[in-house]
C-alpha cells in the first residue's frame, strides 16, 4: 500500500475512470523490437495461464499475420499491439518538463521506440462497456509479460502515469492487474 500512496502523490489528477477512450499502455523501448506472433502467443499464455492457440478455447488466440493489425484475444478482451520504430513523442523539451523525477527523465531519454497496447473492444455500445480497471488489468497482464531489459518504461497516456523499468514498472503493472492502482485521484 505504501507504493500506492507514493503513486497517488506523484501523478497529476487523472481523468474520470470511465472514459470514452480506449485504454492504452505504452512500452517505451530502448531499441525497436516488433514482437512476433510466437512471442505474443507465449506472453498471452504466461499472462492468462492458458493456451492461446484458439483450439483449446476459441476466445484465446493471437492474430499477428497482418503487420497493421496484430491482436491478442484474451476472453472478452481484444488488445491491439502496434510497434513503432520511433520515440513516443519527439518533443523532448516538453516531455522532460513534465517529468520532474530523475529516474523518469532518464527512462524518457533512453527510449527510442515504443509498442502501443490498445484495448480494442467496441466502446460504442454502453451496455457492453468494460470498466477501466478491468481493461487496464488485461493490458497490464500482457505488458508485464512483454517487458524485458529493452523496456525503459511503461506509460499510461490516458492516465498520465509513467513507470520506469527500475522495479516500479513491474510493481505498477501488478497493481493494475490486481485492480489496486488508483485510476482516479
Amino acid at each position: 500500500m505504501k507504493f500506492v500512496k507514493m503513486l497517488r502523490g506523484l501523478f497529476p489528477k487523472a481523468p474520470s475512470s470511465e472514459s470514452e477512450e480506449m485504454g492504452s499502455i505504452v512500452i517505451m523501448q530502448r531499441k525497436a523490437l516488433r514482437f512476433s506472433e510466437d512471442e505474443l502467443r507465449a506472453a498471452g499464455e504466461r499472462g492468462w495461464n492458458r493456451k492461446f492457440d484458439g483450439k483449446e478455447d476459441p476466445m484465446y488466440f493471437v492474430s499477428a499475420n497482418d503487420i497493421i493489425l496484430p491482436v491478442i484475444k484474451a476472453g472478452p478482451h481484444i488488445i491491439r499491439v502496434t510497434s513503432f520504430p520511433t520515440r513516443y513523442v519527439e518533443d523532448d523539451g516538453y516531455a522532460l518538463s513534465q517529468l520532474p523525477q530523475p529516474e523518469r527523465k532518464k527512462a524518457w531519454v533512453e527510449h527510442h521506440a515504443h509498442v502501443l497496447l490498445d484495448f480494442f473492444n467496441d466502446i460504442s455500445r454502453s451496455s457492453k462497456r468494460i470498466a477501466d480497471a478491468e481493461a487496464y488489468a488485461s493490458l497490464a497482464k500482457l505488458a508485464l509479460q512483454l517487458g524485458d531489459p529493452n523496456c525503459a518504461a511503461i506509460f499510461l497516456p490516458d492516465k498520465n502515469i509513467m513507470m520506469p523499468n527500475n522495479g516500479s514498472a513491474e510493481q505498477g503493472l501488478r497493481l493494475l492487474i490486481n485492480k489496486e492502482l488508483p485510476m482516479e485521484q
